[in-house]
């Protein structure tokens, strides 16, 4: 088991790639905390884990305020005796729009829930691993977006590219704690967020999925694997790095055959 024994937070675990992390890192032996805004979806998913003999336990969270991560972040600690990683995975597709018809409102509500929150989570945790001597893990959720763009991804692309640019500088400051910070950057992935980017237009959903080189769509599983992955010790030498979940896709695969 890659997490057996192992303390860690999932954000965003009601839905897609984060409850898709909760199951997987269950399954891998860990205790999880699990934050969202939707309390009843994370009592359901709590439920099932704690079913199959997992240990879980569910905060219902605003994490686009310094006050809502704060206290997420004493819960899981209090609630799970401890916090041994962290996958900071909450996110919003926000106004998919083009730039023109943005407005302020969008950047701000777009900008702090996927990459204030994620700063605010990442200090937090940082502290609390150092202050503790605890060697940590954290992963955060990113997107191919980062480096690549759609018509309309202009605030959430930045957000994104801001997650990156945050992970690398991040690392080098806390490398010599043993503390880890790292990034996956899902491309078209099986989610409600994947389709709401493309309006439910299943036509154009089929497009986008028949552009990467596996001629589909990743599952969130596939994502999760990743993190799971950096999140163990199996991963002690990985540090500040953006590792894509894409098959492909954002090194130019969309271009083949």
């Amino acid at each position: 088991m890659l997490l057996k024994g192992k303390k860690i937070l999932v954000t965003g675990a009601s839905s897609g790639i984060g409850m898709a992390a909760a199951k997987l890192f269950s399954s891998e032996g860990a205790a999880v905390a699990l934050a969202a805004r939707r309390k009843n979806k994370l009592d359901a998913l709590v439920a099932e884990i704690k079913s199959a003999g997992g240990i879980a336990v569910a905060i219902e969270a605003d994490i686009s305020r310094t006050k809502g991560v704060t206290e997420m972040m004493e819960q899981a600690v209090n609630r799970l005796a401890g916090l041994d990683g962290a996958f900071n995975n909450a996110g919003t597709i926000g106004n998919f729009s083009p730039m023109l018809n943005q407005s302020e409102q969008d950047w701000d509500e777009t900008i702090n829930v996927n990459l204030k929150s994620v700063w605010l989570s990442s200090q937090w945790q940082m502290r609390y691993f150092q202050t503790n001597d605890i060697k940590g893990s954290i992963v955060n959720t990113s997107s191919w977006l980062a480096s690549g763009a759609l018509c309309g991804s202009s605030v959430y692309s930045a957000s994104k590219a801001g997650i990156d640019a945050f992970v690398r500088a991040a690392a080098i400051e806390v490398a010599n704690s043993g503390i880890r910070i790292n990034s996956v950057n899902p491309g078209g992935i099986n989610t409600e967020m994947t389709r709401e980017a493309f309006n439910h237009d299943k036509l154009i959903l089929d497009m986008f999925s028949q552009q990467h080189p596996a001629k589909r769509l990743g599952e969130p599983t596939e994502v999760a694997e990743l993190a799971c992955w950096l999140l163990s010790e199996r991963a002690s030498f990985v540090n500040g790095q953006a590792i894509h979940v894409d098959s492909g896709y954002t090194i130019g695969g969309q271009r083949g055959s």
